[in-house]
């Protein structure tokens, strides 16, 4: 049954609407603030990359161009589905475009700004709750889109290592054997196996291995000092795990169509190499994009640091294909991220002029 705050279009019935806040809080002008400069600032200090991006998208064949930017584009709307799953299920609606929005903001929040992940969080909070949104069920959404983008992208990353371990075993440079997929789903299903043995077992058993952990790093690094960060981890373990049986189903199906958004993403990649010439394989770019991933999550730095590009360029070279590796990361980059951040500026604009309540 829908809840009585029932969300047409965007549009939420009269009879609750919250009185209109006076004043923005200051958390809330902050995040505005610092996405917005650090955009500017990115900007800035990579405009000769940008310009050099801009002069390689002149040698691409304009029709697969724009069938990646679509592709690109589209997946953005798949990844907005999380936030319709979840929503519908503790019965509030939103409209489709404003969904696409949030999650074009919300991902590209999570690439700019420093601990983007903490951004994009308050701005998923920030923004449901102001289309009405109880604050716990806003919560809600927030945790599982995170819970399952984060399991989604170590899916692909896994397989991405798979693919790339099983190319060099099978000595399949041009990926064309059947063995190379064969091992690559046998190394994914025992690493993925490993992990789920791992955070399956009991709170007891799990302090006693991060304890063994911590002693071997104590003795040769000296670091950490204290065993404070084992208890944290088992506690968010212990609860991150009590949500996911609460509701394993729907998990699955987030996690499934966060894959399926990151899988469009790659499939934009696909069509810019084909732009260019070149015709790999759509699982060698899936696997490239996949390891690319898994080095964006230890980058700190604003828009990926140059690690995204270059994880891209050295995969796909390993994987067989040549110089348009190069090229073909630039645009990729440049189609993914960069033209979204305008796009991701004017949808935060039109996101925000909503007051609390509404």
């Amino acid at each position: 049954m829908m809840h009585e705050n029932h969300i047409n279009e965007g549009v939420l019935a009269p009879a609750r609407l919250a009185p209109p806040a006076r004043r923005r809080p200051e958390w809330r002008l902050a995040i505005g603030v610092l996405t917005t400069l650090s955009i500017l600032v990115l900007a800035f200090f990579k405009r000769a990359w940008l310009l050099e991006a801009i002069g390689l998208a002149g040698a691409a064949q304009p029709a697969w161009l724009l069938l990646g930017l679509v592709t690109i584009v589209s997946s953005f709307l798949i990844s907005s589905q999380v936030f319709q799953v979840v929503l519908r299920a503790v019965g509030y609606r939103l409209g489709v475009l404003r969904l696409w929005a949030t999650a074009v903001v919300a991902v590209v929040t999570s690439q700019v700004v420093p601990a983007g992940s903490v951004g994009s969080y308050a701005f998923l909070l920030n923004s449901l709750r102001r289309r009405g949104v109880a604050a716990a069920e806003a919560a809600l959404v927030a945790t599982l889109e995170a819970l399952s983008y984060a399991g989604a992208m170590l899916m692909l990353a896994v397989f991405g290592l798979a693919y790339l371990a099983s190319r060099v075993l099978a000595a399949d440079p041009n990926g064309s054997s059947l063995l190379t997929p064969m091992l690559a789903a046998g190394i994914a299903a025992l690493l993925i196996g490993s992990a789920v043995l791992l955070l399956t077992r009991s709170a007891g058993t799990l302090t006693r291995w991060l304890l063994r952990v911590h002693q071997l790093l104590a003795r040769a690094l000296g670091w950490p000092r204290d065993t404070i960060w084992i208890q944290y981890a088992v506690t968010e373990l212990t609860r991150v795990r009590a949500l996911v049986a609460e509701r394993c189903g729907m998990l699955g199906l987030l996690v499934l169509i966060q894959l399926t958004a990151l899988c469009g993403h790659s499939l934009g990649m696909y069509f810019i190499l084909r732009s260019l010439g070149t015709s790999t394989g759509f699982l060698t770019v899936l696997a490239a994009f996949g390891i690319a991933l898994l080095t964006s999550t230890i980058n700190v730095l604003p828009g990926g640091g140059g690690t995204v590009e270059a994880a891209l360029v050295a995969v796909l070279t390993q994987l067989g294909v040549g110089a348009e590796a190069v090229p073909a990361a630039i645009l990729f980059r440049l189609l993914n991220f960069w033209m979204m951040l305008p796009i991701a500026a004017g949808c935060y604009g039109w996101l925000m002029r909503d007051r609390p309540g509404r």
